[in-house]
């Protein structure tokens, strides 16, 4: 596609920017060099807002957002980050963070997308029993010493570092895992997918808590398990069956994959009219 690239401001995406890259044949640009009317797919816009308003203002790029970020975050008070998600096509992975951005600020989202990754196989031993990974906060800080003293014999690990900064390092991490925690960070929570469905693609066991988004908890509920309670969770496990990591990739990509090809060729029309208004300009 001519004039459409992929940039990915954030090592978090690296995996779910080059899956969307090869399943439509979309360039990634490493380094951020835009023309006049260039189109991207931006994953992490968060951390490069000014770059880009700077190079929408200066050559009238247009950007597919795709925001990461939930309510509660800090972002939500940049009124740079708020003007370019308003003047962009924006998706959003959950409900909740969609209806929280047109009831406050006016800002619609078209569609939502998901964070695919790659089946991982791996014949490494699992002996993680419970991993979590995340940035460190009270709750999860206090989770993981209660979870240490009431079961000294598992060996349990909350990963706060950010050192899992490549997809390799972090698929042989959770390779080594039983169980993945899904906790959450705010309050006004939603599902943490991204976390999840990497678990899942490395063969994990996820066990979450309830996120506030009721639609996304009873998605997902086929393929995880929910609990009010972590700790008593682990006292008496007795798990039914789940449906398969492809299972929920197949069907994921049936309901938003369209909607992603729809908005990139809406796109592509709005960029053929602004050539060749230039055009005509130049010719007068």
């Amino acid at each position: 596609m001519d004039n459409i690239y992929i940039i990915n401001a954030s090592h978090i995406f690296i995996e779910n920017a080059l899956i969307l890259s090869n399943k439509f044949n979309i360039p990634i640009q490493s380094d951020f060099n835009p023309k006049k009317g260039d189109i991207y797919i931006v994953y992490g816009s968060h951390e490069i807002v000014l770059n880009l308003l700077e190079a929408q203002y200066r050559y009238g790029c247009s950007y597919i957002i795709m925001n990461s970020e939930q309510i509660g975050s800090n972002y939500f008070h940049n009124k740079y980050y708020l003007r370019l998600l308003k003047e962009n096509i924006l998706f959003d992975y959950n409900h909740l963070t969609s209806k929280y951005l047109k009831d406050t600020f006016d800002i619609d989202c078209l569609s939502y997308f998901f964070f695919d990754f790659m089946k991982h196989e791996s014949t490494e031993l699992r002996d993680i029993d419970i991993l979590f990974i995340g940035t460190k906060n009270d709750d999860r800080e206090k989770l993981y010493n209660d979870l240490v003293k009431k079961y000294p014999n598992k060996n349990i690990e909350f990963n706060f570092d950010w050192k899992l900064d490549t997809p390799m390092k972090m698929k042989e991490k959770l390779s080594k895992a039983k169980y993945v925690l899904n906790l959450p960070f705010y309050s006004e929570n939603s599902l943490e997918t991204h976390r999840i469905n990497n678990a899942l693609s490395c063969g994990c066991t996820v066990v979450s808590l309830f996120s506030k988004d009721e639609i996304a908890n009873e998605y997902y509920k086929d393929y995880i398990y929910f609990s009010n309670d972590i700790i008593t969770y682990f006292d008496n496990i007795l798990e039914s069956p789940k449906k398969s990591f492809e299972e929920l990739i197949t069907d994921l990509s049936k309901k938003i994959y369209l909607h992603n090809l729809f908005i990139i060729n809406q796109l592509k029309e709005k960029m053929s009219l602004y050539s060749n208004a230039n055009k005509k300009a130049e010719n007068l």
